[in-house]
């Protein structure tokens, strides 16, 4: 896009203003698909990040929802709003006649043969990104799963307006910190924090071993195995010791310490760009 002369002038007077246009933009390019590989009929959602496409089951690249509870063979711990989540696809499915485009990643199935994909589904006359619309519902969590890194920005950026906005669960972070969902204060973890989350507090050290870089809160240790270190700077870690964090994983609990694996600098804020 091309400015007149007279544009530009005014925009010297209105500079911050004049860039909104430029930085919005870039954030839209990013939710674009890159390519649909098809178009296809879904039956429905599980939970929100989980559609039943042509009977198989397809995660949502880049959210993580509330989990649903389940009582079978294996009891899964319920989270806040996890109802809400799947009612929300569904809706979204169901407006749009359940047509959704699919678009893969460098992942495409993993090893317990769950379909990997970024869906998209035909808004006034648009291709619109389905992760984008759930973040901005306020209703599932931005998650970085490498090698499926398409449209991280897009993601980050859509789950912070609705963090802004104290939108669903972003009120219940605000309103009811004793849930620890979906932050979990380091320094006050207990049983019921493992699984997805995201992990805040002061890191106390930055170290690493032979198999790990190493950041450690008070309770929480953060783990960055060998295999991810190509997209982390060590350096940029150092500077994280004695400043307090939020970092976004899997947890599980250990010898009374919650560990999380962190794969990305995206599921580090004080690392990811959309934060800069």
């Amino acid at each position: 896009m091309k400015l007149s002369i007279a544009a530009l002038k005014s925009c010297a007077k209105w500079l911050p203003i004049c860039l909104l246009p430029i930085a919005s933009a870039s954030q839209a390019d990013d939710c674009a698909p890159q390519k649909i590989d098809t178009w296809v009929k879904a039956s429905f959602a599980l939970s929100g990040d989980t559609v039943i496409i042509q009977n198989n089951e397809f995660r949502l690249i880049g959210i993580e929802a509330p989990q649903i509870q389940k009582k079978q063979k294996f009891y899964t711990r319920g989270q806040p709003f996890a109802k809400e989540s799947q009612t929300q696809l569904n809706k979204l499915l169901a407006n749009h006649d359940l047509q959704v485009g699919v678009e893969y990643d460098e992942l495409k199935i993993d090893d317990f043969y769950r379909n990997y994909a970024h869906l998209y589904i035909k808004q006034d006359g648009r291709i619109v990104n389905l992760q984008k619309l759930m973040l901005e519902s306020g209703l599932v969590l931005a998650k970085s799963e490498p090698p499926n890194m398409k449209h991280q920005k897009c993601y980050y950026q859509a789950e912070k307006t609705a963090r802004e906005a104290k939108i669903a669960l972003w009120s219940l972070a605000e309103k009811r910190p004793d849930l620890h969902y979906p932050i979990a204060p380091s320094s006050e973890i207990n049983t019921e924090d493992e699984g997805y989350h995201i992990f805040k507090g002061k890191i106390v050290k930055v170290d690493k071993s032979s198999n790990n870089y190493i950041l450690n809160m008070n309770t929480t240790g953060i783990r960055i195995r060998k295999a991810d270190w190509e997209r982390f700077d060590y350096g940029k870690l150092k500077t994280l010791e004695g400043k307090t964090i939020e970092a976004r994983g899997f947890g599980f609990l250990y010898g009374g310490s919650m560990f999380v694996k962190v794969r990305s600098p995206f599921a580090i804020n004080r690392l990811n760009p959309v934060n800069e």
